[in-house]
């Protein structure tokens, strides 16, 4: 009787063409708009100077966080990336924090001890601060001004300073789908 009713269906899936068939299926990673790819994450920077606590407003303002280091690999495209978009600015908040009386130091976006924590020279100095920037060095010569590799600082988390925001992946499932009257592609969360 059960197999009666299947049958049933199926036919009148068929009549009102409802049955489709995915034709291909991909998996697409993009990010939000504004932001770009660097390593795994998405990156914004924002050049508009901010003390730490309204930098990270404005970051979960565009659902996403402060920019958090992870490893090395990580650090060393994200300072490939910024010379490129903010080639003159050279210190930028992160979520690095030890607010709340801890000694460590966490990532505010996304809750983790901070592990890996590449060093300015003669950093950290706790009583500086609370909270951690991207800073380089600024070099002047007869050619121009460079700056160096951004490294962590310890910085007063209401100084104003411009901020990277970061957002994660956004990742879509593409299916091609063909039923017996259309053609289409069809973007589904995954």
């Amino acid at each position: 009787m059960s197999s009666t009713k299947l049958v049933c269906i199926a036919l009148v899936s068929l009549v009102f063409g409802q049955v489709y068939l995915v034709a291909s299926e991909e998996t697409i990673a993009v990010c939000p708009t504004n932001f770009t790819q660097v390593a795994d994450k998405c990156l914004l920077v924002d050049g508009s100077w901010k003390n730490f606590y309204e930098a990270d407003r404005h970051c979960r303002s565009l659902n996403a966080g402060l920019l958090s280091i992870s490893n090395p690999t990580e650090f060393n495209v994200i300072n490939e990336w910024l010379p490129i978009v903010a080639p003159y600015q050279p210190e930028f908040w992160t979520s690095g924090n030890k607010l709340g009386g801890t000694s460590d130091y966490y990532w505010q976006s996304t809750g983790e001890k901070a592990l890996y924590l590449p060093w300015q020279t003669g950093q950290p100095t706790p009583t500086t601060g609370d909270c951690l920037i991207l800073l380089a060095n600024v070099n002047m010569t007869a050619e121009g001004t460079t700056l160096s590799e951004h490294r962590l600082s310890v910085r007063n988390c209401t100084k104003w300073v411009p901020h990277v925001c970061e957002a994660p992946l956004q990742i879509f499932k593409t299916q091609l789908c063909l039923n017996t009257t259309a053609f289409f592609e069809a973007k589904v969360p995954a």
